[in-house]
């Protein structure tokens, strides 16, 4: 549908979008709004009349992307994850998997955000700090609950999310600097690569998870716990 015709905030997302692409493209200080808007195809005054500047697109397309991150990870919290008919197993693939698909999707925010925000502006480098000390807040209440209920492993919590999160940052940056190639790796599966790789490092592996409830260690024929390792 012609621009006109769109609502109004069809019409901001539109913008949104065509932003997203030129901050991915140009990086926040080079880009323009007139880049914007010629990447939109609308005239100066309609940008206006939803955003007042390129610091406000820029701050509206940031606060999506960390809500998006955050409702892909942390649905239900730890009540979710551990609930007793939960496969945990299964959970955290499926959720660092859906980070994948998310970070394809929205690849244009996510390669400012990830690689080209740091230093760039003191505002936003403060949101996305406190962006990421929520998240790893987040996660390391998950780990340490199921560490108390036996599911994962007796990690400091926040260690093992910053490093589940440094991870993963790692993984999605290496993804964008190569996703404009012709035959771009896919993002989805590269993380539930890495998804098989942490999960070992973050359940508890049966042998502990006798030793904290006091079961005996020559119990070999009870039923594992669901997530365990065997």
């Amino acid at each position: 549908m012609p621009f006109q015709d769109i609502g109004r905030e069809q019409k901001r997302r539109f913008i949104l979008d065509a932003a997203a692409n030129v901050f991915g493209a140009k990086g926040f200080h080079a880009a323009t709004v007139q880049d914007i808007t010629e990447r939109a195809g609308i005239a100066r005054g309609t940008f206006y009349l939803y955003f007042r500047d390129k610091r406000d697109i820029y701050r509206a397309l940031s606060g999506k992307l960390q809500a998006q991150i955050m409702e892909v990870i942390l649905p239900g919290g730890a009540d979710e994850v551990l609930a007793d008919e939960t496969d945990v197993t299964a959970l955290i693939r499926e959720r660092l998997v859906g980070l994948g698909r998310l970070f394809e999707r929205e690849a244009g925010s996510a390669r400012v955000f990830v690689y080209r925000t740091p230093g760039m502006d003191p505002e936003f480098e403060e949101q996305r700090r406190e962006f990421l000390c929520d998240l790893t807040n987040g996660i390391a209440a998950v780990l340490r609950t199921g560490a108390e209920r036996g599911v994962f492993r007796q990690h400091d919590p926040r260690v093992a999310a910053m490093c589940l999160i440094g991870s993963m940052d790692m993984v999605i940056e290496s993804w964008l600097q190569t996703s404009a190639d012709r035959n771009p790796p896919s993002l989805p599966e590269m993380m539930d690569e890495a998804a098989r790789f942490f999960v070992p490092a973050l359940l508890a592996v049966e042998a502990e998870a006798e030793e904290r409830t006091g079961a005996s260690a020559l119990s070999t024929t009870s039923t594992p716990k669901r997530g365990r390792t065997r």
